[in-house]
């Protein structure tokens, strides 16, 4: 569905609360350790985000205070998971000093906007003639509305992409254009399978490529939309694949935690072919900890041919300051710095920035892919993929019920692929569960 509500108040009503373990490494970068600079008279910005420091954060603070002499920033780093995300929301509603910070996917967003915790951006964002793109009444929409407001000021984009071997590419002899579609995927998939070596750890989607924005939900939020018939073919897709041991069998992923540490198979040689956004390029960045020898290709999440082929990525990062802050005009100077230098600063930790700035996507491929570049990647095939295959990155504008369902479709979807029921079942259950889910939401 591609309705074109604005998310409301009354929408986020039953998204569980998300969570986060604050590793509470300050940077600490200004005169005084986070302390006031220039003997008391200067300012002080308290900053968490879940980016490591030395990934970026460090060098922005750094760069942010050379252009403005007086101020401190001190950047904390909270791990975004659910302990982390905690972390952060009891420490915003509590005594803790932070101005500015950082959530990763709308939910977390909204929740902390409705609870208060996250100034109006609207008429800030709207007075940056280079946010035009970013307004909340931007067509199309590139930020995330709510009531007809901006919370938020988004900082990267985070598509994803499919990572493959080129050495296993290289050695069946496939040469691959710059998109394709999912039967496309699917044969070289099949052909890049061998003992020991998965075409692919998982199969592609094809819901959220066909369906756009708001692919969960029809009549406009008010129940869900799961038996379309993409929702089904995926599932199809997803057990043939598995039966034919293209892609890796559901059981393995669940017990080694492959949906979180999906790098791990993947820089292993045990499948050919991942499908993820840009997080894991900082292992593969990695060689100590990740040897390997192989570079790695890329190429756009493939699409069921005749859809709009929509990627399966998302807008992110998105600034917020706290209503507590003592210097939020100050904060909303860093914000803004921040979104303008990502390209320069934030790439090496992963993150592409949404607005390029004076950042060339040469420059940006330098940062993101790292000194070894051109042993461990296949360049070309990242450029032509990030900036020359004309990614469209979905912005949903209902959330009803969002965390619900999401954890409903984990659970009917985990089951089905162990074997415990059937597509039919799925498609029953993730309906009737999920549309309660919005009924009450909506009480």
């Amino acid at each position: 569905m591609t309705g074109s509500r604005t998310i409301t108040r009354r929408s986020l009503l039953g998204v569980a609360a998300s969570a986060s373990l604050a590793t509470l490494t300050g940077c600490n970068l200004g005169a005084g350790g986070g302390k006031s600079a220039g003997g008391g008279g200067g300012v002080t910005l308290n900053v968490w985000g879940g980016v490591p420091n030395e990934s970026g954060p460090d060098d922005m603070c750094k760069a942010f205070m050379a252009e403005h002499p007086g101020t401190t920033v001190t950047y904390t780093r909270y791990v975004n998971d659910d302990q982390g995300n905690l972390k952060l929301d009891t420490s915003l509603s509590g005594g803790v000093p932070i101005d500015l910070y950082f959530s990763y996917g709308p939910v977390p967003m909204f929740k902390r906007s409705t609870a208060g915790l996250a100034l109006d951006l609207t008429d800030k964002i709207k007075a940056e003639s280079d946010f035009a793109a970013l307004t909340a009444d931007a067509k199309p929409l590139s930020n995330y509305v709510l009531d007809g407001k901006l919370y938020g000021l988004p900082a990267a984009r985070a598509p994803q992409q499919v990572y493959i071997n080129k050495a296993m590419m290289d050695a069946a002899g496939i040469k691959l254009g710059k998109t394709w579609t999912v039967d496309e995927f699917v044969e070289v998939a099949r052909e890049l399978t061998k003992p020991g070596v998965f075409g692919t750890l998982t199969a592609p989607v094809l819901a959220r490529p066909a369906l756009g924005p708001n692919y969960l939900y029809a009549d406009g939020g008010k129940r869900s939309n799961f038996g379309n018939p993409w929702f089904a073919k995926e599932l199809e897709l997803a057990l043939q694949l598995q039966k034919a041991k293209v892609a890796m069998d559901r059981q393995t992923i669940i017990a080694e935690k492959l949906q979180t540490f999906s790098q791990n198979p993947f820089i292993a040689g045990r499948v050919a072919m991942l499908i993820q956004s840009g997080q894991i390029i900082r292992s593969i960045n990695d060689t100590k900890g990740y040897p390997h020898e192989f570079a790695t290709y890329c190429m756009p999440v493939p699409v069921p041919a005749g859809t709009e082929g929509w990627n399966t990525g998302q807008i992110g990062d998105q600034i917020s300051i706290s209503p507590k802050s003592k210097s939020p005009d100050q904060a909303w100077e860093l914000a803004k710095f921040w979104a303008r230098n990502a390209g320069k600063y934030m790439t090496k930790g992963g993150r592409l920035p949404l607005l390029s700035g004076e950042s060339t996507p040469d420059q940006i491929l330098e940062q993101l892919l790292g000194p070894q570049r051109d042993t461990l990647y296949d360049v070309k095939s990242w450029k032509s993929t990030l900036f020359e295959s004309g990614l469209k990155l979905p912005v949903d504008t209902i959330f009803t019920a969002g965390t619900e369902i999401s954890t409903i479709h984990q659970k009917l979807t985990d089951e089905t692929l162990l074997g415990d029921r059937t597509v039919a079942s799925w498609v029953t259950e993730a309906t009737r569960q999920s549309d309660a889910a919005i009924a009450k939401a909506g009480k």
